[in-house]
Protein backbone atom coordinates (compact mmCIF):
# COMPACT_ATOMS: atom_id res chain seq x y z
CA UNK A 1 0.00 0.00 0.00
CA UNK A 2 1.60 3.69 -1.02
CA UNK A 3 1.59 6.01 1.61
CA UNK A 4 0.25 9.85 1.44
CA UNK A 5 2.95 12.19 1.43
CA UNK A 6 1.89 15.78 2.34
CA UNK A 7 4.52 18.64 3.37
CA UNK A 8 4.26 21.29 5.84
CA UNK A 9 5.60 24.97 3.94
CA UNK A 10 7.01 26.46 7.11
CA UNK A 11 9.44 23.47 7.68
CA UNK A 12 9.81 24.33 3.93
CA UNK A 13 10.63 27.72 4.39
CA UNK A 14 12.80 26.98 7.72
CA UNK A 15 14.86 24.39 5.67
CA UNK A 16 15.61 26.88 2.36
CA UNK A 17 16.89 29.48 5.61
CA UNK A 18 18.65 27.08 7.47
CA UNK A 19 20.58 25.97 3.87
CA UNK A 20 21.02 29.89 2.67
CA UNK A 21 22.11 31.03 6.45
CA UNK A 22 24.45 28.16 6.56
CA UNK A 23 26.27 28.23 3.06
CA UNK A 24 26.89 32.11 3.39
CA UNK A 25 28.49 31.53 6.50
CA UNK A 26 30.42 28.87 5.38
CA UNK A 27 31.47 30.72 2.11
CA UNK A 28 32.47 33.90 4.08
CA UNK A 29 34.50 31.81 6.70
CA UNK A 30 36.15 30.08 3.52
CA UNK A 31 36.93 33.69 1.80
CA UNK A 32 38.76 34.27 5.11
CA UNK A 33 41.57 31.96 4.20
CA UNK A 34 43.06 33.91 1.21
CA UNK A 35 43.96 36.53 3.66
CA UNK A 36 44.47 34.70 7.28
CA UNK A 37 48.04 33.16 8.35
CA UNK A 38 49.08 29.38 8.01
CA UNK A 39 47.71 28.63 11.57
CA UNK A 40 44.47 31.00 10.96
CA UNK A 41 43.75 29.56 7.10
CA UNK A 42 43.72 26.38 8.73
CA UNK A 43 41.20 27.40 11.01
CA UNK A 44 38.86 29.06 8.35
CA UNK A 45 39.32 25.78 6.29
CA UNK A 46 37.80 23.75 8.88
CA UNK A 47 34.85 25.96 10.17
CA UNK A 48 33.72 26.77 6.60
CA UNK A 49 33.77 23.08 5.70
CA UNK A 50 32.18 22.02 9.44
CA UNK A 51 29.56 24.98 8.64
CA UNK A 52 28.65 24.35 5.40
CA UNK A 53 27.95 20.17 5.87
CA UNK A 54 26.01 20.76 9.15
CA UNK A 55 24.00 23.28 6.95
CA UNK A 56 23.86 20.66 4.11
CA UNK A 57 22.59 17.97 7.05
CA UNK A 58 20.22 20.00 8.62
CA UNK A 59 17.86 21.29 5.94
CA UNK A 60 17.66 17.51 4.99
CA UNK A 61 16.52 17.02 8.19
CA UNK A 62 14.29 19.77 8.51
CA UNK A 63 12.87 18.62 4.90
CA UNK A 64 12.61 15.18 6.33
CA UNK A 65 10.51 16.77 9.44
CA UNK A 66 8.44 18.49 6.79
CA UNK A 67 6.85 15.28 5.12
CA UNK A 68 4.30 14.01 6.33
CA UNK A 69 2.98 10.72 6.31
CA UNK A 70 0.20 8.65 8.25
CA UNK A 71 3.10 6.61 9.85
CA UNK A 72 5.36 7.40 12.86
CA UNK A 73 8.51 7.94 11.70
CA UNK A 74 12.03 7.32 13.51
CA UNK A 75 15.45 7.05 12.33
CA UNK A 76 18.49 5.16 12.64
CA UNK A 77 21.08 6.73 14.73
CA UNK A 78 23.74 5.41 13.49
CA UNK A 79 22.66 6.04 9.68
CA UNK A 80 21.88 9.66 10.79
CA UNK A 81 25.45 9.92 12.44
CA UNK A 82 26.92 8.36 9.00
CA UNK A 83 25.05 11.21 6.89
CA UNK A 84 25.90 14.03 9.27
CA UNK A 85 29.75 12.31 8.76
CA UNK A 86 29.54 12.25 4.87
CA UNK A 87 28.23 15.45 4.63
CA UNK A 88 31.01 17.08 6.78
CA UNK A 89 33.65 15.40 5.21
CA UNK A 90 32.81 16.30 2.05
CA UNK A 91 31.94 20.06 2.66
CA UNK A 92 35.60 20.08 3.99
CA UNK A 93 36.98 18.84 1.22
CA UNK A 94 34.95 20.37 -1.34
CA UNK A 95 36.20 23.98 0.71
CA UNK A 96 39.87 22.78 0.74
CA UNK A 97 40.10 22.08 -2.68
CA UNK A 98 38.88 25.05 -4.36
CA UNK A 99 40.78 27.60 -2.10
CA UNK A 100 44.24 25.52 -2.76
CA UNK A 101 46.56 27.37 -4.86
CA UNK A 102 48.55 24.17 -5.73
CA UNK A 103 45.80 23.19 -8.66
CA UNK A 104 44.56 25.29 -11.92
CA UNK A 105 41.47 27.05 -11.31
CA UNK A 106 39.32 24.69 -13.74
CA UNK A 107 40.84 21.42 -12.63
CA UNK A 108 40.27 22.54 -8.28
CA UNK A 109 36.94 23.76 -9.63
CA UNK A 110 35.71 20.58 -10.93
CA UNK A 111 36.88 18.75 -8.00
CA UNK A 112 35.60 20.57 -5.60
CA UNK A 113 32.33 20.30 -7.36
CA UNK A 114 32.46 16.85 -7.59
CA UNK A 115 32.90 16.12 -3.80
CA UNK A 116 30.71 18.44 -2.63
CA UNK A 117 27.68 17.26 -5.25
CA UNK A 118 28.66 13.71 -3.82
CA UNK A 119 28.64 14.32 -0.48
CA UNK A 120 25.35 16.16 -0.87
CA UNK A 121 23.63 13.26 -2.61
CA UNK A 122 25.72 10.71 -0.43
CA UNK A 123 23.99 12.12 2.18
CA UNK A 124 20.23 12.45 1.11
CA UNK A 125 21.06 8.53 0.61
CA UNK A 126 22.28 8.11 3.74
CA UNK A 127 19.16 9.74 5.56
CA UNK A 128 16.57 7.91 3.33
CA UNK A 129 18.31 4.32 4.35
CA UNK A 130 17.52 5.50 8.01
CA UNK A 131 13.97 4.87 7.27
CA UNK A 132 14.06 1.67 5.26
CA UNK A 133 13.52 -0.72 7.86
CA UNK A 134 10.20 -0.50 7.99
CA UNK A 135 8.99 1.28 4.70
CA UNK A 136 10.15 0.23 1.04
CA UNK A 137 11.06 2.39 -1.34
CA UNK A 138 10.36 2.83 -5.01
CA UNK A 139 12.28 5.61 -7.21
CA UNK A 140 11.10 7.46 -10.23
CA UNK A 141 14.92 7.23 -11.98
CA UNK A 142 14.66 10.63 -14.87
CA UNK A 143 13.87 12.65 -11.55
CA UNK A 144 16.65 10.94 -9.44
CA UNK A 145 18.95 11.34 -11.98
CA UNK A 146 17.79 15.05 -12.25
CA UNK A 147 18.11 15.97 -8.68
CA UNK A 148 22.06 14.66 -9.08
CA UNK A 149 22.45 16.47 -11.87
CA UNK A 150 21.19 19.85 -9.80
CA UNK A 151 23.31 18.70 -6.95
CA UNK A 152 26.36 18.87 -9.81
CA UNK A 153 25.60 21.75 -12.12
CA UNK A 154 24.28 23.86 -8.97
CA UNK A 155 27.32 23.15 -6.74
CA UNK A 156 30.17 24.23 -9.16
CA UNK A 157 28.38 27.27 -10.24
CA UNK A 158 27.98 28.94 -6.34
CA UNK A 159 31.74 27.20 -6.01
CA UNK A 160 33.07 29.06 -9.10
CA UNK A 161 31.12 32.32 -8.13
CA UNK A 162 32.24 32.37 -4.58
CA UNK A 163 35.81 31.65 -5.11
CA UNK A 164 37.20 31.17 -8.61
CA UNK A 165 35.23 34.22 -10.41
CA UNK A 166 37.58 37.15 -9.26
CA UNK A 167 35.57 40.77 -8.21
CA UNK A 168 36.84 43.74 -6.81
CA UNK A 169 36.40 44.19 -3.17
CA UNK A 170 33.45 45.63 -2.96
CA UNK A 171 31.24 43.58 -4.75
CA UNK A 172 32.70 41.04 -3.50
CA UNK A 173 29.95 40.77 -0.20
CA UNK A 174 27.28 41.11 -2.62
CA UNK A 175 28.30 37.89 -4.94
CA UNK A 176 28.92 35.55 -1.62
CA UNK A 177 26.02 36.56 -0.75
CA UNK A 178 24.15 35.70 -3.87
CA UNK A 179 26.70 32.37 -3.77
CA UNK A 180 24.65 31.00 -0.75
CA UNK A 181 21.86 32.11 -2.42
CA UNK A 182 22.18 29.45 -4.95
CA UNK A 183 24.37 26.94 -3.18
CA UNK A 184 20.80 27.31 -0.76
CA UNK A 185 18.67 26.73 -3.31
CA UNK A 186 20.99 24.03 -5.05
CA UNK A 187 20.68 21.99 -1.52
CA UNK A 188 16.88 22.15 -1.62
CA UNK A 189 16.28 21.74 -5.13
CA UNK A 190 18.28 18.61 -5.23
CA UNK A 191 16.81 17.28 -1.92
CA UNK A 192 12.90 17.94 -2.98
CA UNK A 193 13.42 16.36 -6.29
CA UNK A 194 15.08 13.70 -4.43
CA UNK A 195 12.06 13.17 -2.65
CA UNK A 196 9.30 13.66 -5.70
CA UNK A 197 11.23 10.67 -7.02
CA UNK A 198 10.59 8.48 -4.29
CA UNK A 199 7.23 6.66 -3.40
CA UNK A 200 6.94 5.04 0.06
CA UNK A 201 5.10 1.71 0.64
CA UNK A 202 4.63 -0.68 3.45
CA UNK A 203 2.44 -3.21 2.08
CA UNK A 204 -0.29 -3.77 4.90
CA UNK A 205 -2.40 -1.06 6.81
CA UNK A 206 -0.92 1.97 8.25
CA UNK A 207 -2.06 0.55 11.62
CA UNK A 208 0.16 -2.42 11.09
CA UNK A 209 2.95 -0.09 10.44
CA UNK A 210 2.28 2.15 13.41
CA UNK A 211 2.10 -1.01 15.38
CA UNK A 212 5.39 -2.46 13.88
CA UNK A 213 7.51 0.52 13.98
CA UNK A 214 6.48 0.57 17.34
CA UNK A 215 7.90 -2.73 18.61
CA UNK A 216 10.86 -2.09 16.09
CA UNK A 217 12.61 0.92 18.12
CA UNK A 218 11.59 -0.13 21.26
CA UNK A 219 14.23 -2.40 21.22
CA UNK A 220 16.92 -1.00 18.83
CA UNK A 221 18.55 2.74 18.68
CA UNK A 222 16.49 5.55 17.28
CA UNK A 223 15.53 9.06 17.64
CA UNK A 224 11.77 10.56 17.37
CA UNK A 225 10.95 12.51 14.97
CA UNK A 226 10.47 15.53 18.05
CA UNK A 227 13.42 14.53 19.36
CA UNK A 228 15.25 14.86 15.75
CA UNK A 229 13.40 17.61 15.19
CA UNK A 230 14.82 19.51 18.79
CA UNK A 231 17.96 18.24 18.06
CA UNK A 232 18.91 19.30 14.95
CA UNK A 233 17.43 22.91 15.44
CA UNK A 234 19.33 23.93 18.40
CA UNK A 235 22.78 22.06 16.61
CA UNK A 236 22.35 24.03 13.96
CA UNK A 237 21.66 27.12 15.36
CA UNK A 238 24.23 26.71 18.41
CA UNK A 239 26.96 26.16 15.39
CA UNK A 240 25.30 29.05 13.14
CA UNK A 241 25.15 31.67 16.14
CA UNK A 242 28.68 30.53 16.88
CA UNK A 243 30.16 31.06 13.67
CA UNK A 244 28.35 34.24 12.47
CA UNK A 245 29.91 35.67 15.87
CA UNK A 246 33.64 34.50 15.16
CA UNK A 247 33.58 35.99 11.68
CA UNK A 248 31.98 39.00 13.23
CA UNK A 249 34.50 39.17 15.60
CA UNK A 250 37.42 38.76 13.38
CA UNK A 251 35.79 41.07 10.75
CA UNK A 252 36.31 43.95 13.18
CA UNK A 253 39.53 42.81 14.06
CA UNK A 254 40.68 42.47 10.44
CA UNK A 255 38.65 46.53 10.11
CA UNK A 256 40.65 47.46 13.16
CA UNK A 257 43.99 46.17 11.89
CA UNK A 258 43.05 47.75 8.44
CA UNK A 259 42.36 51.39 10.31
CA UNK A 260 45.59 50.68 11.99
CA UNK A 261 47.51 50.68 8.85
CA UNK A 262 46.24 53.17 6.73
CA UNK A 263 46.78 55.60 10.26
CA UNK A 264 50.59 54.02 10.04
CA UNK A 265 50.69 54.85 6.00
CA UNK A 266 49.08 57.97 6.26
CA UNK A 267 51.63 58.67 9.24
CA UNK A 268 54.70 57.83 6.96
CA UNK A 269 53.11 60.03 4.05
CA UNK A 270 52.69 62.94 6.33
CA UNK A 271 56.49 62.39 7.52
CA UNK A 272 57.48 62.24 4.08
CA UNK A 273 55.81 65.03 2.55
CA UNK A 274 57.34 67.29 5.87
CA UNK A 275 60.29 65.71 6.51
CA UNK A 276 63.67 64.72 5.47
CA UNK A 277 63.54 60.73 5.08
CA UNK A 278 67.62 60.51 5.40
CA UNK A 279 67.69 62.62 8.38
CA UNK A 280 64.12 62.45 9.77
CA UNK A 281 64.61 66.71 10.10
CA UNK A 282 62.02 69.31 8.59
CA UNK A 283 62.33 69.44 5.23
CA UNK A 284 61.41 72.38 2.85
CA UNK A 285 58.29 72.35 2.81
CA UNK A 286 57.55 71.62 6.21
CA UNK A 287 60.35 74.86 7.25
CA UNK A 288 58.50 77.32 4.75
CA UNK A 289 55.05 76.44 6.41
CA UNK A 290 56.92 77.05 9.68
CA UNK A 291 58.99 79.87 8.41
CA UNK A 292 55.59 81.96 7.24
CA UNK A 293 53.74 81.23 10.29
CA UNK A 294 56.71 82.79 12.70
CA UNK A 295 56.85 85.62 10.11
CA UNK A 296 53.11 86.43 10.60
CA UNK A 297 53.54 85.87 14.34
CA UNK A 298 56.34 88.26 14.97
CA UNK A 299 54.99 91.16 11.93
CA UNK A 300 51.86 91.10 14.95
CA UNK A 301 54.34 90.74 17.96
CA UNK A 302 57.17 93.03 16.91
CA UNK A 303 59.44 90.25 17.76
CA UNK A 304 62.96 89.74 16.02
CA UNK A 305 64.30 86.17 14.64
CA UNK A 306 66.57 85.07 12.44
CA UNK A 307 67.31 82.88 9.75
CA UNK A 308 70.77 80.48 9.45
CA UNK A 309 72.03 79.27 6.11
CA UNK A 310 73.97 76.60 6.74
CA UNK A 311 76.33 74.63 4.28
CA UNK A 312 78.69 71.72 4.87
CA UNK A 313 82.35 72.49 3.03
CA UNK A 314 83.81 69.82 0.72
CA UNK A 315 81.00 67.81 0.81
CA UNK A 316 81.60 66.97 -3.07
CA UNK A 317 84.60 65.73 -2.39
CA UNK A 318 83.73 63.25 0.18
CA UNK A 319 80.66 61.27 -2.03
CA UNK A 320 83.76 61.74 -4.76
CA UNK A 321 86.18 60.10 -2.36
CA UNK A 322 84.10 57.27 -0.17
CA UNK A 323 80.64 57.43 -2.47
CA UNK A 324 77.14 58.71 -1.71
CA UNK A 325 76.74 55.72 1.31
CA UNK A 326 79.29 57.34 3.21
CA UNK A 327 78.05 61.05 2.47
CA UNK A 328 74.42 60.00 3.75
CA UNK A 329 76.10 58.39 6.73
CA UNK A 330 78.02 61.95 7.29
CA UNK A 331 74.74 64.03 6.49
CA UNK A 332 73.26 61.91 9.00
CA UNK A 333 76.27 62.63 11.52
CA UNK A 334 76.08 66.29 11.11
CA UNK A 335 72.31 66.30 11.69
CA UNK A 336 72.64 64.84 14.69
CA UNK A 337 75.85 67.28 15.55
CA UNK A 338 73.85 70.20 14.69
CA UNK A 339 70.71 69.14 16.75
CA UNK A 340 72.61 69.17 19.78
CA UNK A 341 73.01 72.77 19.25
CA UNK A 342 69.48 74.04 19.03
CA UNK A 343 66.71 74.16 21.88
CA UNK A 344 62.63 73.36 21.32
CA UNK A 345 61.76 76.54 20.12
CA UNK A 346 63.89 76.57 16.97
CA UNK A 347 64.04 74.46 13.91
CA UNK A 348 66.25 72.88 12.17
CA UNK A 349 65.39 71.63 8.53
CA UNK A 350 67.87 70.03 5.42
CA UNK A 351 66.71 72.31 2.40
CA UNK A 352 68.70 69.21 0.17
CA UNK A 353 72.06 67.96 -0.45
CA UNK A 354 74.38 69.52 2.06
CA UNK A 355 72.48 72.38 3.01
CA UNK A 356 70.27 72.64 6.18
CA UNK A 357 68.59 76.08 7.53
CA UNK A 358 68.10 77.05 11.15
CA UNK A 359 64.78 79.50 12.55
CA UNK A 360 65.30 80.88 15.84
CA UNK A 361 62.21 83.13 16.74
CA UNK A 362 63.11 86.11 19.39
CA UNK A 363 66.38 86.23 19.81
CA UNK A 364 68.95 88.72 19.95
CA UNK A 365 72.00 89.46 17.79
CA UNK A 366 74.43 87.88 20.98
CA UNK A 367 72.02 84.74 20.73
CA UNK A 368 72.83 83.94 17.37
CA UNK A 369 76.46 84.90 17.16
CA UNK A 370 77.22 82.37 19.87
CA UNK A 371 75.07 80.57 18.29
CA UNK A 372 76.73 80.11 14.71
CA UNK A 373 80.01 79.33 16.35
CA UNK A 374 78.49 76.83 18.33
CA UNK A 375 77.34 75.13 15.21
CA UNK A 376 80.72 76.11 13.09
CA UNK A 377 83.14 74.62 16.28
CA UNK A 378 80.63 71.30 16.53
CA UNK A 379 81.40 70.50 12.47
CA UNK A 380 84.79 71.18 12.80
CA UNK A 381 85.98 68.23 14.80
CA UNK A 382 86.36 65.13 12.41
CA UNK A 383 83.91 62.23 11.68
CA UNK A 384 84.24 58.81 11.88
CA UNK A 385 82.23 56.79 9.10
CA UNK A 386 82.80 53.54 7.50
CA UNK A 387 86.62 53.47 9.03
CA UNK A 388 86.91 56.85 7.14
CA UNK A 389 88.44 60.20 8.73
CA UNK A 390 86.44 62.64 7.84
CA UNK A 391 87.25 66.38 8.24
CA UNK A 392 84.22 69.04 6.97
CA UNK A 393 83.53 72.62 8.16
CA UNK A 394 80.03 74.59 7.64
CA UNK A 395 79.63 77.84 6.36
CA UNK A 396 76.97 80.20 8.10
CA UNK A 397 75.52 83.19 6.57
CA UNK A 398 72.77 84.82 9.04
CA UNK A 399 70.12 87.23 8.45
CA UNK A 400 67.39 89.05 10.72
CA UNK A 401 63.77 89.99 10.80
CA UNK A 402 62.89 92.97 10.43
CA UNK A 403 66.05 94.45 9.98
CA UNK A 404 67.41 92.84 6.61
CA UNK A 405 63.84 92.22 5.44
CA UNK A 406 60.24 92.08 6.02
CA UNK A 407 59.15 88.85 3.47
CA UNK A 408 60.45 85.41 3.33
CA UNK A 409 62.24 85.52 -0.05
CA UNK A 410 64.51 88.72 1.37
CA UNK A 411 65.72 87.11 4.17
CA UNK A 412 66.20 83.69 2.90
CA UNK A 413 68.33 85.62 0.07
CA UNK A 414 70.16 87.33 2.09
CA UNK A 415 71.21 84.41 4.44
CA UNK A 416 72.21 82.84 1.42
CA UNK A 417 74.58 85.44 0.14
CA UNK A 418 76.19 85.71 3.87
CA UNK A 419 76.85 82.10 3.48
CA UNK A 420 78.39 82.14 0.37
CA UNK A 421 80.25 85.32 1.02
CA UNK A 422 82.14 83.25 3.95
CA UNK A 423 82.99 80.73 1.44
CA UNK A 424 84.32 82.75 -0.59
CA UNK A 425 86.23 84.03 2.18
CA UNK A 426 87.83 80.55 3.46
CA UNK A 427 84.80 78.85 4.74
CA UNK A 428 84.57 76.83 7.93
CA UNK A 429 82.51 80.38 9.68
CA UNK A 430 79.97 82.93 9.71
CA UNK A 431 78.66 86.22 8.71
CA UNK A 432 75.19 88.02 9.19
CA UNK A 433 73.96 89.71 6.58
CA UNK A 434 75.32 93.67 5.28
CA UNK A 435 74.25 96.15 2.92
CA UNK A 436 78.36 95.50 2.10
CA UNK A 437 77.05 92.37 0.44
CA UNK A 438 74.93 94.29 -2.83
CA UNK A 439 73.35 91.91 -5.29
CA UNK A 440 74.42 93.93 -8.52
CA UNK A 441 76.27 91.96 -11.25
CA UNK A 442 79.65 93.53 -10.50
CA UNK A 443 79.06 92.15 -6.34
CA UNK A 444 77.55 88.85 -7.36
CA UNK A 445 76.97 86.58 -4.43
CA UNK A 446 79.80 83.81 -5.17
CA UNK A 447 76.78 81.40 -5.71
CA UNK A 448 75.36 82.97 -8.52
CA UNK A 449 78.88 83.74 -10.07
CA UNK A 450 79.51 79.71 -10.26
CA UNK A 451 76.06 79.24 -12.07
CA UNK A 452 77.45 82.49 -14.60
CA UNK A 453 80.56 80.93 -14.92
CA UNK A 454 79.32 77.53 -15.85
CA UNK A 455 76.73 79.29 -18.07
CA UNK A 456 79.47 80.74 -19.78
Amino acid sequence: MMLYVSWDPILIGISFVVAFIASFVALDSASKIFSSSVRGALFWRFCGGATLGMGIWSMHFVGMLAMRMPIVMHYDLVLTIASFVVALIAATLAINVVVSAEMPPFRRLMLATCLLSLGIVGMHALGMAALTDYVTLYWNTPRLVLSVTIAFFASGFSLWLAFVRQFNQHRAFIYRVFAGLVLGITICAMHYVAMSAVEFSNGKDSSGIIVRSTAYYSTHTSVSEAGLSIWVSTSTLIVLGIMLFISLIDSQIRTSRLTESLRQLNHQLEMQAHFDPLTNLANRIQFDVLLDACLASAAAQRQRFALLFMDLDRFKQVNDAYGHHVGDLLLKSVSVRLSTCVNAKMTLARLGGDEFILLVPDCIDEEITTLAKRLVDTIHFPFYEQGHVINVSLSVGISFYPQHGDTVQDLKFKADAAMYRVKKNGRNGWEVWHPAITHNAANTPFFLSDISINQK
